[in-house]
């Protein structure tokens, strides 16, 4: 028993001793624990990091710099402001030693940092960007920075479609104006080229005594070659502006291609109907060159008794039945004639201008006359000057591009024939003509009809009295008519041209290939143009088929009847490249070029 209680004894102490060490293990692990939770920030305490003020500036710099929000303190100077805007902005901002105030804002909502600036600054700052920085300064000090003459500097702008002076005109509004601000343009270049015969290309007429010729057109002599330039001495703002302005107007001029199709058509008809008599004897037959029978003299001038003429009478105008009869003293002659002339000339030319550029087309010739001769007071006598006077068909026109694809075109179509008056020696001059201002779209047809002119003339000759008798009045009467109707019609098809490309020539190019053709078909078989022709087709054809021995037989007979025949020479040195490359080499042209190159060389001088 005393064993037993003994046992208990001892397992109760270490129940307890076991007891209390577990309890001083959980009492240091809390100490533990609560260490560590002291040392770093608990997770729960997380979240609360992420939570923004709410007078915090928000600034988003994903496009630019938009202030979504700004708070500024109460009674906070315009200095403590710029500061802020430099801090949450990340900007580099300079106020001068009088910058300063209250600042009249409190809050700003997306806004940029220019417009933030401007809010802070109000009207009696101003601020200027300098590279990194901006700098604030008060309205006088900018002043003063500004007109500070130290600060001019020069540009050299380059002009490439306007001219010098106009653009000298364009960049004047946006200059700074001070005495000391210049602008100098190059000198214009010439408007005008020269026509050929010595003159200008505006006028019409050249000096009697003056030299003609491309030897008298000038050439421009040692004017200034390159593109027109203007410099730009101010202040650098405003010589910012100049080239802004510049790069605004100094662009491609936009054309028009103007295809023209003029028709002139004239018709006249004339009709003669009527008897005429002579009754005395040995005098001709009215409208006989020699009584009936032409080319006789002496006894034999009286002709036969009768006889008729056809449908062409020598000397005479016009055609018809002729019938005439000579009996003793009495001569007779029946005319019945009637004539149609039905004439129409067509012409089908392209003109490119340029917008606001004159564009003219002259289908004609030149009737060349001298002017009225002056006498002095001293007795010398000064021949006028030889003029010319235009005839044909003649466009003139000057297109103006509008903004909604239609074009405004003054146009001046004409048509007029003019011959030399023998008494005056002045040209006399029959002209149809119109000017007008018209407004088409682009790519539609104008016609300019109605420019015509109708002239109906009827002469009647008879014998007094008997002439009115009906039904035997048409033996003593005669009549003639006379209709004469000239039309003029234009149509006009404008195509706005932004780029050059657009107006490719090669189906124009084509038009020129089929009438060469057609033209060449209408030679003579044995004509030496006909044959070398047929035979470079004949060449070509035979070429494209792979037969080059035919082809250069073919080349030959093409060469031997125009030996100049540069389509035919570039095949036959073709061939030969590819059928031959050393014989080409041997070739006289070949050789005459390299030797030609060789001595070239020696030709130079220094």
């Amino acid at each position: 028993m005393e064993h037993d209680k003994n046992i208990r004894k001892m397992c109760f102490g270490w129940r307890s001793r076991h007891l209390c060490a577990v309890l001083l293990v959980v009492a240091v692990g809390s100490v533990c624990w609560a260490q560590a939770d002291t040392a770093a920030p608990a997770p729960a305490a997380a979240p609360a990091a992420q939570i923004v003020e709410p007078n915090e500036p928000q600034v988003d710099f994903s496009n630019g710099i938009l202030i979504k929000f700004i708070a500024f303190q109460k009674e906070m100077s315009i200095r403590d402001g710029l500061r802020l805007l430099a801090v949450y902005c990340k900007k580099n901002i300079v106020p001068y030693s009088q910058v300063d105030g209250a600042l009249t804002v409190s809050r700003l909502y997306n806004v940029t940092f220019e417009q933030a600036l401007d809010a802070v600054l109000g009207n009696k700052f101003k601020y200027e960007q300098d590279g990194d920085f901006v700098k604030v300064y008060t309205t006088d000090e900018l002043k003063k920075l500004k007109a500070d003459p130290e600060r001019m500097i020069y540009k050299v702008i380059t002009l490439y479609y306007i001219t010098a002076d106009e653009a000298a005109k364009l960049v004047q509004p946006v200059l700074s104006g001070v005495p000391e601000a210049k602008i100098t343009m190059t000198t214009a270049a010439k408007k005008s080229i020269s026509a050929g015969s010595g003159g200008s290309s505006s006028g019409g007429s050249s000096s009697a005594g003056g030299s003609s010729g491309l030897g008298s057109s000038g050439g421009g002599g040692d004017d200034l070659a390159l593109n027109d330039m203007i410099v730009v001495f101010d202040y650098p703002e405003n010589i910012e502006r100049a080239e802004a302005v510049i790069r605004e107007v100094d662009l491609r001029p936009r054309q028009v291609l103007i295809e023209a199709t003029i028709m002139s058509a004239s018709v006249a008809e004339g009709m003669e109907l009527g008897i005429d008599w002579n009754l005395l004897s040995g005098v001709q037959v009215n409208d006989f060159p020699a009584n009936i029978l032409a080319g006789t003299s002496g006894a034999d001038a009286q002709g036969t008794y009768a006889e008729t003429r056809g449908f062409k009478w020598p000397g005479e105008s016009m055609n018809g039945l002729r019938v005439g009869f000579s009996a003793d003293n009495v001569q007779a002659l029946i005319t019945a004639i009637e004539s149609v002339t039905d004439t129409t000339v067509l012409a089908n030319p392209k003109i490119l201008a340029v917008n606001k550029q004159e564009g003219s087309l002259l289908l004609g010739n030149k009737i060349g006359y001298r002017g009225s001769t002056t006498i002095s007071t001293g007795g010398v006598a000064t021949q006028g000057e030889v003029q010319f006077l235009q005839t044909g068909t003649q466009l003139i026109f000057r297109p103006y591009i509008g903004k909604d694809g239609y074009i405004r075109m003054e146009i001046y179509p004409k048509d007029s024939t003019g011959k030399l008056n023998a008494t005056t020696q002045v040209p006399d001059e029959k002209t149809t003509e119109l000017r007008t201002n018209v407004i088409v779209k682009d790519g539609q047809t104008l016609v300019i009809g109605g420019l015509f002119r109708d002239q109906v003339d009827t002469t009647r000759t008879q014998v007094p009295l008997l002439g009115n008798l009906p039904l035997l009045g048409a033996l003593f009467r005669g009549t003639r008519d006379s209709t004469k109707r000239e039309e003029l019609i234009v149509m006009l098809t404008p195509h706005i041209i932004d780029d050059p490309v657009q107006a490719d020539a090669s189906d124009r190019m084509d038009d020129v290939r089929l009438k060469r053709a057609g033209a060449t078909k209408s030679l003579q078989a044995i004509d030496r143009a006909k044959m070398a022709e047929t035979a470079y087709a004949s060449a070509a054809k035979y070429y494209l088929e792979g037969d080059m021995e035919k082809a250069v037989c073919n080349l030959k007979i093409a060469l031997m009847m125009r030996p100049t025949y540069l389509e035919a020479l570039r095949l036959r040195e073709r061939i030969v490249a590819e059928t031959d490359p050393e014989q080409l080499k041997k070739l006289d042209s070949i050789v005459v070029e390299k030797l030609d190159e060789q001595e070239a060389s020696g030709w130079r001088r220094y």
